[in-house]
């Protein structure tokens, strides 16, 4: 969870859940993100941000995240 900063629709730093590294167990399939959602509603987050694959996508998607563009830049040492 991180604080995010004032923009339009989130100006009160509110937070935001960001899922990094998601994988369930294969008997746990399908129940991961469900209970991640579920522990964002109770904590009042109302914006949730990741990078998803392509086989990955399709998963979110079906719950209501949409494809964002994003920079990245890895600086040399």
């Amino acid at each position: 969870m991180r604080e995010i900063f004032p923009r339009p629709g989130y100006v009160r730093g509110e937070p935001e859940g960001l899922i990094l590294s998601m994988w369930c167990e294969p008997a746990h399939r399908r129940r991961g993100l469900e209970a991640i959602l579920a522990w964002c509603r109770e904590r009042g987050i109302r914006r949730i941000t990741l990078h998803a694959s392509l086989q990955g996508r399709p998963l979110y998607e079906r719950h209501g995240f949409v494809q964002t563009n994003e920079m990245r830049l890895e600086l040399a040492d």
